[in-house]
């Protein structure tokens, strides 16, 4: 974010040259702190707060912000969600004082299932998730899909496990997906119960292809290791990588410049169209308020790493054409660095899903200001 940042405020900022500035609050991934920091920011007379990792931080902001809003029309807050994927935020639970940079589940999903239908190896699909609202969301929308989508994909196997790290052992799982003669995992996992699972999956030499969503975010990486991405086929769905060839010119300078300064690989494109569709809509508003802003928000276009990205109007989904990438040791291009170190792994482009095909869709009924 603050990269971003920078580079906005370097062309001259926005409102006529007032500079945007990233204030961190921690959360701990604590829900309840999560609110004390989001009154933190209030307090502070921050109109604008953005947050990712973890959907029921997410839902406490957004209900949070529904009633603040509502009795507090002059110290409204805009949330801008970069990384929490419950579909329902944007369906039943939709408000106007949330916007969504990431694709949601569904999305998701849908790309990895249309790509599935694509993939001749795909033939019977063994599917593992964890048991919470966003795990559950995973394996609902892939039971809808696959049948429209991957018709040809029988779902021999599909199972909740206790999440967050419970799971020491997923052997029992392997000898169960081997049974099922799956060649094909479909998975939510995330953290922990992704990296044993994977890491189960090449001890015991599993002939079974991975499809993810989170196969490919650094802690992933690097905790799987190298070794045993020679050892397991891993393939995750995101709007990025480093090495697609259709990058644009401006991803691609965001990407290298990112990696020079902070000696990281850029691996969420959604950051910097976050931050500079802010930039557009506070120059389009023409002031800071959170209504004027959310209201020149929605419809906007931005140039994604390949194609047009908008935010939609009618329930606040950034709609996108989403890649399927596969991971390799043998990487022709960039490896995934972190902290100046290579990680060993690469990614290239399985395929490219278009914006038409993952766009979905809604149920929002939102109330406005």
């Amino acid at each position: 974010f603050e990269y971003i940042v920078n580079e906005i405020n370097e062309r001259g900022g926005v409102l006529g040259g007032r500079k945007l500035e990233i204030v961190p609050l921690d959360n701990a991934m604590n829900a309840e702190k999560s609110i004390q920091q989001l009154k933190k920011a209030i307090d502070s007379n921050i109109k604008f707060v953005t947050q990712g990792i973890g959907s029921n931080h997410a839902l406490n902001i957004i209900k949070f912000l529904d009633k603040h809003n509502k009795r507090n029309p002059d110290q409204r807050v805009l949330y801008f969600n970069s990384a929490a994927v419950t579909t329902a935020f944007t369906n039943e639970l939709c408000s106007f004082w949330h916007f969504r940079f990431d694709a949601n589940v569904d999305q998701k999903v849908a790309a990895l299932a249309t790509r599935m239908g694509q993939d001749k190896k795909v033939k019977k699909v063994y599917m593992l998730n964890q048991n919470y609202a966003y795990g559950k969301s995973f394996q609902d929308a892939a039971k809808a899909m696959l049948p429209k989508r991957a018709p040809q994909a029988e779902l021999v196997g599909d199972e909740l496990i206790v999440p967050f790290g419970k799971v020491q052992d997923f052997t029992p799982y392997i000898a169960k997906i081997q049974a099922s003669g799956a060649d094909t995992v479909l998975t939510g996992n995330w953290g922990p119960d992704l990296l044993r699972f994977v890491k189960a999956a090449a001890t015991t030499g599993l002939d079974a292809q991975f499809y993810t969503i989170y196969g490919g975010i650094p802690s992933s990486i690097s905790g799987i290791g190298a070794e045993n991405f020679k050892k397991v086929t891993i393939k995750q769905v995101g709007e990025y990588h480093d090495n697609d060839p259709k990058n644009s010119k401006a991803a691609r300078a965001s990407a290298d410049g990112f990696l020079a300064a902070a000696q990281k690989t850029w691996y969420a494109d959604r950051f910097r169209w976050l931050l500079n569709m802010f930039a557009m809509a506070l120059d389009k508003a023409g002031e800071e308020d959170p209504v004027k802003v959310g209201l020149a928000l929605e419809g906007m276009t931005f140039d994604g790493p390949n194609g047009e990205v908008q935010m939609r109007a009618k329930d606040h989904q950034i709609q996108l054409p989403m890649v399927v990438s596969k991971a390799t040791t043998e990487y022709k291009q960039n490896p995934f660095t972190y902290d100046g170190k290579s990680l060993g792994v690469g990614w290239e482009t399985d395929a490219w899903i278009p914006r038409k095909d993952l766009t979905l869709e809604t149920t929002c009924k939102m109330d406005r200001p």
